[in-house]
């Protein structure tokens, strides 16, 4: 009997708490070096562009199912961030820059486990898997702005393929309530489950 299937829960309420905290926290974030970013509430994770890019792109998305309250926090997140990119448009490329860099080497890591051991990685892919989101989001956003490089483009390109090969297709990974906000055609990487077998790799 195969074990029960681990979910990735995301509290939408904490979203919009981090959002806020995040965007307070913008300037001086933006132009320190460091790549984490410290927030006065220890109960939600530190501050990075990825991090707060992905939770405004869930929220926008799920925008119906937050109070007037959480929209307006919403929105003042926004303008923070849209400002802040006004402001420092150097500082804000750099920082994407280097969260890709970084994301992506955390998750080839994750990969490469993966191919050597499935069983042991399958619990940890849903949870692995939010750094691919985040990177999706730094990606678009370097695109906007012009700076995604071609070896970034071409090391992506490589970490999807080491993911599709440990994968197969299968339900959302993350909790019902924000999958409207991940179309498969876009995040196929959590309509998936870490293969049981290495068949593939034989």
């Amino acid at each position: 009997m195969s074990s029960p299937r681990r979910i990735f829960t995301i509290d939408l309420a904490q979203d919009v708490r981090a959002v806020t905290a995040m965007a307070d926290q913008l300037t001086p974030y933006i132009y320190e070096s460091q790549l984490y970013g410290m927030l006065n509430d220890l109960s939600l994770p530190r501050l990075t562009l990825g991090g707060l890019l992905m939770r405004l792109a869930r929220l926008s998305a799920l925008r119906d199912q937050l109070s007037p309250a959480q929209q307006a926090s919403l929105e003042q997140a926004q303008h923070k961030l849209d400002e802040v990119r006004r402001t420092w448009p150097v500082h804000y490329e750099g920082k994407l820059q280097q969260e890709l860099q970084a994301r992506l080497t955390a998750l080839e890591q994750f990969a490469n486990d993966c191919a050597a051991n499935l069983r042991a990685c399958a619990d940890n892919y849903p949870s692995a898997m939010e750094k691919r989101v985040m990177i999706e989001h730094l990606r678009d956003a370097a695109l906007e702005v012009k700076v995604l490089s071609e070896a970034l483009k071409s090391r992506l390109s490589a970490l999807d393929n080491a993911i599709s090969r440990c994968i197969e297709k299968g339900a959302f990974c993350w909790s019902a309530n924000v999958q409207p906000a991940y179309p498969p055609e876009k995040f196929w990487f959590l309509y998936a489950a870490v293969r049981q077998t290495n068949e593939r790799n034989a």
